[in-house]
């Protein structure tokens, strides 16, 4: 598994009743990045993507839909310029 840094840990294979794949702020290394229209790196040992956040509801789930392709393809979208 990549070395990379993940955004937002979360079950790749999940989706909410939408579609979406979901986790929780709680499980975000930087929660205030979290926003609607955030490129982030989600998932966990398994599998990674980059993932576009689609919604974040008041209980602090987040929604997102995983960018096609590669990480590679994708690394230059991520939101990493607040984090450091």
């Amino acid at each position: 598994m990549s070395d990379e840094q993940i955004d937002i840990r979360a079950d790749l294979n999940a989706q909410d009743d939408d579609g979406y794949g979901w986790s929780t702020l709680s499980r975000a290394r930087h929660p205030d990045m979290v926003k609607v229209g955030s490129m982030l790196l989600a998932g966990n040992s398994q599998a990674i993507a980059v993932v576009r956040v689609v919604a974040v509801a008041d209980d602090g789930q987040v929604h997102f839909t995983i960018l096609p392709g590669p990480i590679g393809k994708n690394r230059h979208l991520l939101d990493h310029a607040a984090a450091s």
